[in-house]
């Protein structure tokens, strides 16, 4: 029985050892599972360009710097990078025409790229989409344009021209005869404005055409009738439409002017051989 107890007496302390260091292990453990809990990310939150940023506490942060910084940094990089690079637009390569037509007039592709950011809408934004054949036609309108009337600043004419050659492709109308209705109906004055209500470069009749150029979005009120490219599209399309139902150009003339006018039609005539001239002579 002593002995027995003396043996009781050994092993105690023992166990009881045993038993603290289990109980501290399991301690310990749960301790570093909540400190993993506290140190992984907590929240998520993604920018408008897809870059997903975690916040994290300042011991993971400081555990984890120079592989963090480095990786931020290559993302944000990336994204300015992509961002500068998206907003640099690169300037479009014009056919020679383009450039010998503005330089005789003083001017540089600057100047278009200037009127351009000035007009976002304005047909001049597709110069550069022109086959080179079209582009020799907008370089001779423009330059006939300010020949044919100074007082039709730079920027008017060339967003003119543009918009005659643009919308006469468009609306499968010869762009030069486009051209010499505009000389005969306005010298190109996208302001001028008759009595019987014959508005801008084409001279649109807006009490008569109004429905359909506000169905179309080509015109609201009756002063976009004197914005050069509205204007030119107006006159562009009614005359498209009376080709279409009159069947002959002649008779699309004649409903244009609002008449039978021989001395009209003769006019444009006219007006067509002197742009050929002058297209002869720039050698655009």
């Amino acid at each position: 029985m002593r002995k027995i107890m003396k043996k009781r007496r050994f092993f105690t302390p023992r166990i009881a050892a045993l038993l603290l260091i289990v109980c501290s292990v399991f301690i310990f453990a749960g301790y570093a599972e909540c400190e993993e809990e506290e140190t992984a990310p907590k929240t998520h939150s993604t920018l408008s360009d897809g870059t997903v940023i975690s916040t994290v506490t300042e011991s993971t942060a400081a555990k984890n710097t120079a592989g963090t910084e480095s990786k931020t940094a290559v993302i944000l990089n990336g994204s300015r990078e992509e961002q500068k690079s998206g907003q640099k637009k690169s300037a479009p390569a014009y056919h020679d025409s383009i450039y010998n037509a503005l330089r005789k007039q003083g001017l540089s592709k600057e100047h278009i790229g200037l009127w351009c950011s000035e007009h976002p809408v304005s047909t001049l934004n597709k110069l550069g989409t022109l086959d080179p054949a079209k582009q020799k036609k907008v370089a001779n309108a423009a330059s006939y344009i300010r020949k044919v009337n100074p007082n039709v600043s730079a920027k008017t004419a060339w967003r003119e021209a543009m918009a005659l050659v643009y919308y006469s492709q468009k609306y499968n109308i010869p762009s030069d005869l486009a051209i010499s209705i505009a000389k005969a109906e306005s010298r190109f004055n996208p302001g001028a404005a008759s009595k019987a209500g014959a508005l801008g470069v084409m001279q649109v009749m807006w009490k008569v055409h109004n429905g359909m150029l506000r169905s179309k979005g080509i015109a609201a009120t009756r002063e976009h009738m004197f914005d050069p490219e509205r204007g030119v599209e107006a006159g562009v399309l009614i005359l498209s439409r009376y080709v279409k139902v009159y069947g002959t150009l002649q008779k699309a003339l004649n409903r244009y002017y609002g008449g039978i006018a021989h001395s009209y039609l003769k006019k444009v005539n006219n007006n067509m051989a002197h742009l050929q001239k002058h297209e002869t002579t720039t050698g655009y």
